[in-house]
């Protein structure tokens, strides 16, 4: 059995995909796996009573929206500067 390359991109991306786990074996299951739905784990369920917990939870966040996502360009617009333009239908018709 060789050992299979995946990027960090990609191990995140696998886990999003199939957030069940495949096997009852936790031992069969790839390191990359097991790290991917831990920091999922993580990022989806903090304990709200204690606020450590609401901490890792948030860099577990950041480190899942950079790593899927990517950072932007230092100097570069953010993504949500983009137009958003919105057309609005006359449900009312023609008044009289």
């Amino acid at each position: 059995m060789g050992i299979k390359h995946m990027s960090i991109q990609e191990a995140l991306q696998y886990v999003a995909d199939k957030p069940a786990i495949a096997t009852d074996e936790i031992i069969e299951l790839p390191v990359y796996e097991l790290i991917c739905r831990s920091l999922f784990e993580l990022a989806n369920n903090p304990n709200v009573n204690n606020k450590g917990s609401l901490r890792r939870a948030n860099v577990a966040r950041k480190i899942l929206l950079n790593r899927m996502v990517g950072t932007r360009r230092t100097g570069s617009h953010p993504a949500t500067r983009r137009e958003i333009s919105v057309e609005f239908v006359d449900l009312a018709g023609e008044l009289s």
